[in-house]
């Protein structure tokens, strides 16, 4: 959490700097988003988990459409929530431009996170 959280950040901060997709007033906003983003990433792939595990208790095709579909829907609608929490939370402070914009701005942290997670291990 410690390290996708700063991740998160370094992020966010790039993407305030250098685009108009995410504008923060402040670095203590940019760091305190971060965390946010970070818990509610933590929550959404725990959900999903949550439905993997579901279908691989059952089986056949009813197990399947449950878990693409479940996964399909969390991944979707979590992005809804995220910017929901943020403009709750937030409210000037953070400006986001768009649905398509916050699903971007996750992918890049969760591959950020997923390749400094994989030199880790390496380098361990």
């Amino acid at each position: 959490m410690l390290i996708g959280t700063l991740i998160y950040s370094v992020v966010i901060g790039f993407f305030n700097d250098y685009t108009n997709i995410i504008s923060t007033r402040s670095y203590s906003i940019t760091f305190a988003l971060a965390i946010v983003l970070q818990l509610l990433t933590f929550l959404a792939i725990y959900i999903k988990g949550l439905v993997v595990k579901y279908s691989k208790k059952h089986y056949g095709k009813k197990a399947k459409a449950i878990l693409i579909f479940g996964v399909w829907a969390i991944s979707f609608f979590s992005k809804f929530v995220f910017l929901w929490v943020i403009s709750l939370l937030f409210r000037e402070s953070v400006e986001i431009s768009g649905f398509v914009n916050i699903f971007v701005i996750v992918i890049v942290m969760i591959a950020i996170q997923k390749i400094i997670e994989t030199i880790d291990k390496k380098l361990a």
